[in-house]
């Protein structure tokens, strides 16, 4: 999995591409990794990018949990951008569409996030 992480009017945004899945490679991108930087700088309102996922399993559903609670504890937010038909399956499967806000494209997000911020 690949994970470019930028900033759009002050939105951390990462784009995912690849596969999120259970992997041993040690050299493949770490979504934790790029999390806990991101909650060590403070609170952070993340939206994670996830249309170039072509594979998630439940290790990668467990990675998006993991980052969306722990970025909660630093007193940030995380929300996807339009994930694909089956990782949406998988996201309302596990209910996980209850706690991780979805949105349609970067456009649509990018409004709500900048919205709530100013609240």
């Amino acid at each position: 999995m690949q994970i470019t992480r930028r900033c759009v009017h002050g939105i951390q945004i990462l784009d995912l591409a690849g596969r999120l899945v259970a992997w041993t490679d040690p050299g493949r991108a770490s979504l934790r990794a790029t999390v806990l930087g991101l909650a060590s700088e403070g609170p952070a309102n993340v939206l994670v990018d996830v249309s170039e996922l072509t594979d998630i399993d439940a290790h990668g559903l467990g990675e998006l949990a993991w980052s969306c609670a722990t970025l909660r504890r630093s007193g940030g937010q995380m929300a996807l951008i339009a994930p694909r038909l089956e990782a949406r399956r998988l996201l309302a499967l596990t209910r996980l569409d209850t706690v991780l806000p979805i949105y349609e494209s970067e456009n649509e997000a990018l409004t709500s996030a900048r919205v709530e911020v100013l609240i």
